[in-house]
């Protein structure tokens, strides 16, 4: 293996994403304090695994490791009948107490919701109730307390509401079970101030900084299919008000600071805590889109940075820091074949189109064709085989373990996917040139050793010389998987270029509901109505983090082979028409989603692309064989460029690289993940 240095620099790929729930269960209206060099948080009554508790609370270290470690009210009040709500939790000093607020639905149903009382000796509990509620109003009034002790006058005081009236503020008896004598109620936010999300407001949250006491708030629907959600924020020179709003003062006349993005719906109902460093964080719940889109409406903790800015707190998302790829080693995974299985000598012409499969076993294979004779043309043992290899060692070396052939047909485009079982399908296209194209499934029950035939996804068969002039083959299956877990295909074919609206090529889409052993009806994905010489083909899909399937493909024709994509919530609905094109690429795109929600795009142009929104925009890099010497050397001339992940620190490009004498070799680069500097 020989060594080049190169650096690629680029977003990190490996750090846990600021935007993947802190706790990834329900976990809704939270609240985080610190207590004993510890970090708790409190949330609405729900539970992991169906263990149902009243009032949630769990435990951290350092804000991003979290364990939920019980119920911090195991017992009801006796006041108390259900809709343990929005908990808050202070440490009394004066009591040497915690004290939990909280809503709940009264006994009496009828009088509507109520705010009570709970004290323990530890953060975490347990919580007994003071006896009777602190306040009791009708419908949702009475609910989401938060009490804050005045750093100006020492004074404690409670926000609450709303149900449609405005947030409410009064100071406390330092007991906590009850108002100060004769204080006066102030309404310090009404409802319907704020015009996106202000029909209702609730979820409040105040923060006293340099000067200016911040009133954080939420509105106007948490929950469920028509979940409508964000933080907002005012302010006041003083506790009880006037607050004003940041819409009132800001140029695009908006209160918001935090709403639904790419990665999740609804987000709301915060607290404000500051960490041992100094710095200050939000922490609020949220549905993650993914959820959202699988009907999952589970509202899950997410933290995030919150820096005030002239004068305004701003929500600062973590965005993964600059890394370094050192390229490393380069392997050959084939040069093609030498001497059959059976004892036959052949040529050497090479192998390409590889692409790569991790099993779950920690083995890696490695499909690719490989040539008999020079490829592509008629031939009684036909010309085109797909080789199968295995690597032990993530993928440092490689061996052959089986072939597939079709006999007098040629047989390539190998693409891999491991079934939830263990069971391992390969796709392809055997084509028998201008008489009969068919993308076959082969099925392997032993990790790749042997194969059996499994179905056919599409097919165009014809007598000789029919389907030609123009031709009607299809080409480049890609396997993937749907979020209910069946099984999805997508390829191009040529099928409707004689059809009315003509169509040159377009992509085309299938599901199979019985793990590859038959296929759905054909929808496209990507085509020009009106538009007949373009071709779209080659696809790719993956996944998105943020729950979303994006898919790349070339267009040919008056597009030149230009890179195009489009994205889907489910994988299954695609938007009509051709996509969005991406500069700096041409033919033969591969997307990888990583870890961190990056998304990193090759093609035959060689280079790299990564996008940090979900696709929206891409920044070009350039890889070591777009270099001047010494990389020409060892790597030019590459095509058919794929990207995987090796490792936590490890991301390898397979390729095929033109040998010197005829044809190509199945080559990976692989590169280091690192700081950079």
């Amino acid at each position: 293996m020989k060594k080049l240095l190169c650096f690629l620099i680029l977003p990190a790929a490996l750090q846990l994403s600021a935007q993947s729930p802190a706790i990834a269960t329900d976990f809704p209206d939270p609240t985080v304090i610190t207590a004993g060099g510890k970090y708790y948080a409190y949330a609405t009554n729900s539970g992991p695994a169906a263990k149902f508790m009243n009032i949630q609370v769990a435990v951290s270290d350092n804000l991003k490791d979290w364990r939920i470690i019980g119920d911090a009210l195991p017992e009801k009040p006796s006041w108390g009948y259900r809709d343990f709500w929005a908990p808050h939790v202070l440490y009394q000093e004066q009591l040497k107490k915690y004290v939990l607020f909280y809503s709940a639905e009264t006994v009496d149903t009828s009088a509507g919701k109520a705010i009570g009382v709970a004290f323990a000796d530890r953060p975490e509990g347990p919580f007994r109730d003071s006896g009777s509620p602190l306040i009791v109003g009708p419908g949702f009034e009475a609910i989401d307390p938060m009490v804050i002790r005045d750093p100006r006058s020492g004074k404690y005081y409670m926000v609450w509401g709303s149900g449609f009236r405005p947030l409410q503020i009064r100071e406390m008896d330092p007991s906590m079970t009850a108002f100060a004598k004769d204080a006066e109620t102030y309404a310090v936010l009404p409802a319907g101030a704020d015009k996106d999300y202000g029909r209702l407001v609730e979820g409040a949250w105040i923060d006293y900084r340099n000067g200016y006491y911040y009133l954080y708030y939420s509105g106007d629907n948490c929950c469920g299919v028509e979940a409508h959600y964000a933080v907002m924020v005012a302010r006041a020179k003083n506790i009880t008000g006037p607050y004003i709003r940041r819409g009132a003062v800001a140029a695009n006349k908006s209160s918001v600071i935090l709403e639904r993005d790419a990665m999740m719906v609804a987000p709301g109902h915060n607290s404000v805590i500051e960490d041992r460093n100094g710095k200050t964080w939000i922490a609020y719940h949220a549905i993650p889109r993914a959820a959202y889109d699988r009907k999952n409406y589970g509202r899950m903790l997410y933290l995030d940075r919150v820096e005030y800015r002239n004068g305004w707190p701003v929500v600062v998302k973590e965005m993964p820091p600059a890394i370094a790829v050192r390229w490393t080693d380069s392997v050959t995974i084939s040069a093609g074949y030498r001497q059959t299985a059976a004892g036959e000598k052949l040529p050497v012409y090479g192998a390409q189109y590889p692409r790569l499969l991790k099993l779950s076993t920690g083995k890696w294979l490695a499909g690719y064709t490989v040539l008999r004779n020079r490829g592509y043309k008629k031939d009684a043992h036909g010309g085109l085989e797909l080789e199968i290899s295995e690597s032990s060692d993530n993928g440092k070396n490689w061996k052959p373990i089986s072939t597939i052939a079709d006999p007098g047909r040629d047989l390539d485009n190998a693409q891999l996917v491991q079934l939830p079982g263990g069971d391992v399908l390969l796709a392809g296209r055997s084509v028998r040139w201008q008489e009969s194209y068919r993308l076959p499934v082969y099925k392997s029950s032993d990790g790749g050793k042997s194969w059996q035939f499994l179905s056919i996804i599409d097919a165009n068969e014809g007598a000789p010389g029919t389907l030609g002039t123009p031709d009607k083959g299809m080409y480049e299956p890609h396997f993937y998987f749907l979020n209910d877990g069946r099984l999805a295909v997508m390829y191009a074919t040529e099928k409707h270029v004689t059809e009315s609206p003509s169509y040159s090529q377009v992509i085309a889409q299938r599901i199979s509901p019985d793990a590859g052993k038959t296929w759905g009806k054909e929808t496209w994905v990507a085509h020009t109505p009106g538009h007949p010489q373009s071709r779209p083909g080659m696809p790719v899909v993956d996944r998105m983090l943020n729950g979303s399937y994006i898919v790349v493909y070339e267009v040919c024709g008056p597009e030149d082979c230009g890179i195009y994509y489009k994205t889907s919530a489910d994988g299954i609905n695609w938007k009509e028409g051709l996509g969005t094109f991406i500069p700096g690429h041409q033919g033969a795109p591969y997307v990888l989603a990583l870890p961190n929600g990056n998304l990193l795009l090759s093609s035959n142009r060689g280079t790299v692309s990564v996008s940090r929104d979900f696709g929206r925009t891409w920044k070009e890099q350039d890889m070591p064989w777009r270099h001047s010497a010494p990389f020409e050397a060892d790597w030019h001339q590459t095509i058919w460029q794929s990207i995987y992940l090796f490792g936590n620190d490890t991301i390898g490009i397979v390729t095929s690289r033109k040998n010197a004498p005829a044809g190509h070799a199945v080559k990976i680069r692989f590169g280091r993940i690192e700081k950079a500097r």
